[in-house]
C-alpha cells in the first residue's frame, strides 16, 4: 500500500499533481480513486475539485506534466555536436539506465493509452507525446519514416522491457536503431 503522508509544502494543485503523479503511474489510473488521490495530497476531496473539475482533468494535467518533463528529458540528453547515431543510442542508453536503477517501470502514456481510451483530452496528451517523440527523433534522423520506426523499437522495448523485469530488451532495440541508421 502506498505511503499516505501528504506532502510538507507546496500549493493544493502542486499536491495533487503530485500524488495523481505518484498513485498513477504505481498504481494505476482507474485503481486510483479521489480520495487516495485528496489523502496523498493532504487536502479533502472538495480542494480536489476546486482545482481539477473532475479526475479526468487531473490525468490531463498529469499528462500534460509528464509531456513536458519528456520534452525536458530530451532536450537535457541530446548533446550539440554528436552524431545521430550517438544521439539515438543516448535515448536507448538513458532508458536502459533508468530500468536498471529501477527509476523506470513503463510509459505513463501507454499505460495511459489503455488505462483511459476514452479520455479525449487525455489521449490528445498521449498523441502530443508520440508527436514530440517522432519530431525529435526526426530532428536528429532528418527522416521522419526512420524517426517513426525508431519511436516503434522504443515503444516495443518498453513493453518488453516489462514483460522481462530486466533492461536487456531496450539495449537490443538500441542496437536495432543502430543498425536501421547505419542502413
Amino acid at each position: 500500500m502506498p505511503d499516505t503522508t501528504p506532502p510538507a509544502r507546496g500549493t493544493a494543485r502542486t499536491r495533487l499533481l503530485a500524488a495523481a503523479a505518484e498513485l498513477f503511474y504505481d498504481e494505476g489510473i482507474n485503481t486510483t480513486g479521489v480520495e487516495a488521490l485528496a489523502a496523498k495530497a493532504g487536502v479533502t476531496k472538495a480542494t480536489l475539485y476546486n482545482n481539477f473539475r473532475s479526475k479526468d482533468e487531473l490525468v490531463v494535467a498529469y499528462l500534460r506534466a509528464k509531456l513536458e518533463a519528456t520534452r525536458a528529458s530530451l532536450a537535457a540528453h541530446d548533446p550539440s555536436g554528436a552524431t545521430p547515431a550517438k544521439r539515438v543510442a543516448i535515448i536507448f542508453d538513458t532508458l536502459a539506465t533508468d530500468i536498471e536503477a529501477g527509476r523506470f517501470d513503463g510509459c505513463p502514456f501507454a499505460k495511459a493509452a489503455v488505462e483511459v481510451p476514452g479520455n479525449r483530452a487525455a489521449m490528445a496528451v498521449v498523441r502530443e507525446h508520440h508527436d514530440a517523440v517522432v519530431a525529435h527523433l526526426t530532428d536528429i534522423t532528418a527522416d521522419a519514416d526512420v524517426a517513426e520506426t525508431i519511436a516503434m523499437i522504443y515503444d516495443g522495448a518498453i513493453i518488453a522491457a516489462k514483460a522481462t523485469g530486466t533492461a536487456d530488451p531496450v539495449v537490443h532495440a538500441g542496437q536495432a536503431a543502430a543498425r536501421l541508421l547505419a542502413a
